[in-house]
Formats: C-alpha cells, sequence, structure tokens
C-alpha cells in the first residue's frame, strides 16, 4: 500500500493504494501533520510514500522543493517508511479542470482538489513502476 502526497504550504493532499488508488483526505499543513500521517500509515499499513516534487523544464526544483524534501525527511524519520519523490507538474491544476468538468461546486472543489492530486501523483508513481517491470522482462 502506498500513500500517495500533494504538498502545499496551507493542505496536504492524501491519496491511498497499491494498484488503483483513491483520494483519502486532506489536511491542514501545521505540526500536527506529522502525527496523523503517522498513525494513517500505521492504521492502513502504507508501505512508502509518495510525495509529488514539482520539476521544471530545466529539469531544477521550482522554489518549494527544499521544503518538501524536509517534509519528506520528517515523515521517513516521524513513520520509518520508505519515501520517493515523483516528479510532478500542474497535477493541480489538472485536478481542478476535472473537478470543474465534473460540475463540482467551488466548496467540493477546494474539498477536494488537493487529495486528487495526490491520487494523480500516486497513479503517475503506479505507472511508472509497472513500466520498469515490463523493461527487465
Amino acid at each position: 500500500m502506498y500513500l500517495g502526497i500533494d504538498w502545499g504550504t496551507k493542505r496536504v493532499g492524501l491519496a491511498i493504494g497499491k494498484e488503483i488508488p483513491y483520494e483519502l483526505a486532506t489536511l491542514q499543513n501545521n505540526e500536527e501533520i506529522f502525527a496523523k500521517i503517522a498513525k494513517l500509515c500505521s492504521e492502513e499499513k502504507v508501505e512508502a510514500i509518495v510525495i509529488g516534487m514539482p520539476i521544471l523544464e530545466s529539469g531544477d526544483g521550482n522554489e518549494n522543493s527544499d521544503k518538501i524534501e524536509d517534509f519528506g525527511r520528517r515523515l521517513k524519520t516521524d513513520t520509518g517508511l520508505p519515501i520517493h519523490f515523483e516528479a510532478e507538474n500542474l497535477t493541480t491544476q489538472t485536478a481542478l479542470t476535472l473537478l470543474k468538468e465534473e460540475g463540482a461546486s467551488p466548496q467540493e472543489i477546494e474539498e477536494k482538489v488537493d487529495q486528487l492530486a495526490a491520487r494523480l501523483i500516486l497513479e503517475q508513481f503506479i505507472a511508472n513502476k509497472e513500466e520498469e517491470s515490463q523493461e527487465a522482462l
């Protein structure tokens, strides 16, 4: 089981799954978040955490990359789980577009956009893992 994370300065979206991920929750990004995620990982028997990492066209990280890496290090310390960073761009914008196309209300969009972005990150990670497995054949 993987936990996917879309990190934001105010909110953190969570998704979970092994083959077909689903949206789980949106948490406020504050000091309590580490304990909440650690508890969730224990309850859901999470084996690894996947955090979206925005990558610029140049291949460099953006202004939040260091904060996201620090967040990942703290989660590794608090959970003892492996942390994977998945290159991602525009997942929040894609999530916004999908929710608007579904006819979600502004309140639903605010509640779900971060966890949907986390699901998109986790889906990409799983797809990339499957491609790596097929290449090894």
